[in-house]
């Protein structure tokens, strides 16, 4: 086809969709409002995904071993900074750590949340770890010694953020001197207070709670590379059976659940929105093939053939589902950017899809899906009209 033929298509489409502003406006409006859900959807359940796995790479950790009953607990802590303490014996991480697919292995020791002496946090998991084994907390220190000394702390990012690094804060009525912080990780860690393992004999027993001297709270275990995960796991459970673990690809299950469940209603709800959408546009293109009859027999009386027909219509539906398809695309990012704070599994685990290729592309996929829509509803009508003799055409009113 000639560029002479493409600009007088180009032409005609676009004063065919401009000839009625207020009923193509409202096919605009369909196609924006599918797809914004459909942004809205891929995105929320992208930066999900994507939360829980970056959360368990940043602990470093392929096995997490907890107590059994409280694997929900450290879910909650690692994804959504929630306060946990929980117990088991130490004898749970000296019976694993010479398991010959284990590279390395440490634990901590989860205790009540900070005290201070010139102000207070709601919340901060008192974290005890063994700083000669630890690969958790150390690559995300951001300032400070390399080692803690007696009666220094770390502090998580959270706590950073309203303490600083101060002299005067107290832990359990003991004395201690912040002297470091930790990166943002988007865990429980933000809101950690680090404290050296052999600092725990210091604090009363009364001011410890239900802890005991001798408890651990969390082993995290690196493998050693090409070990396989799933016999290591089998080995852990042959030599303590009642024991939880936890996997990188079981953290967080409990979410990737919930968030099927949201993902379903999506679905459904799209579809719905899909169906409208197709029947508007039909609704649409059936009016504009009434009405433009005459104009489409005159056009093949002048030697337009049902290709050049067919093309002009359905550049008009793309170019009405085009706009329509832009303006979805910028309100499924404001619905996630702006409305992120009233999801409760956005908000705890600080979920917030940015501007990058992937989320390009899956906007790019959402608009062609709003267009292939558009299309769809607009084919039968325009097929239909391209399809008639051009005099029955001219002679219909």
């Amino acid at each position: 086809m000639s560029n002479a033929s493409l600009s007088s298509i180009a032409a005609i489409a676009w004063k065919g969709v401009t000839r009625k502003l207020f009923r193509n406006a409202v096919l605009v409006l369909a196609v924006s409002l599918l797809v914004a859900l459909l942004v809205f959807a891929l995105l929320f359940n992208r930066a999900v995904t994507e939360d829980i796995e970056a959360a368990t790479r940043k602990l470093g950790a392929d096995i997490v071993l907890v107590p059994s009953e409280a694997k929900d607990n450290a879910e909650e802590f690692i994804l959504e900074s929630k306060i946990k303490s929980f117990y088991m014996d130490k004898f749970v991480f000296e019976s694993i750590s010479d398991l010959p697919e284990i590279k390395q292995a440490t634990y901590h020791v989860y205790l009540n949340t900070l005290s201070s002496g010139c102000c207070s946090i709601d919340e901060g998991q008192v974290i005890a770890y063994d700083q000669e084994h630890d690969f958790v907390i150390s690559p995300w220190l951001a300032v400070g010694p390399p080692k803690l000394a007696s009666g220094e702390v770390y502090v998580g990012s959270y706590v950073y953020e309203y303490l600083g690094l101060i002299n005067t804060a107290s832990l359990f009525g003991q004395g201690v001197k912040v002297v470091g912080h930790l990166q943002p990780t988007n865990t429980g860690l933000d809101h950690g207070v680090f404290m050296r393992l052999d600092d725990l004999g210091k604090i009363s027993e009364s001011a410890m709670g239900t802890y005991k001297h001798g408890d651990i709270s969390i082993i995290f275990i690196k493998l050693k590379e090409g070990a396989d995960a799933e016999k290591a796991v089998s080995n852990i459970r042959k030599i303590n059976p009642a024991i939880g673990i936890m996997t990188r690809g079981d953290i967080g299950a409990g979410v990737r659940n919930t968030l099927k469940d949201i993902t379903r209603v999506f679905s459904i709800t799209i579809l719905i929105s899909a169906t409208l959408a197709v029947l508007l546009a039909w609704s649409t293109f059936t009016a504009m093939a009434n009405e433009r009859r005459r104009e489409v027999g005159i056009l093949r009386a002048i030697g337009a053939r049902q290709g050049h027909i067919m093309r002009i219509f359905l550049l008009e539906a793309t170019i009405i589902s085009g706009f329509g398809g832009l303006i979805g695309v910028g309100i499924g990012h404001a619905l996630l950017r702006f409305l992120a704070g009233d999801f409760n599994l956005l908000s705890k685990l600080g979920a917030v899809s940015g501007l990058n290729p992937a989320t390009l592309l899956l906007s790019l996929a959402a608009l062609l899906a709003g267009i292939g829509v558009c299309l769809i509803g607009a084919a039968m009508p325009t097929i239909r009209l391209a399809r008639m003799e051009p005099l029955n055409a001219i002679k219909e009113e």
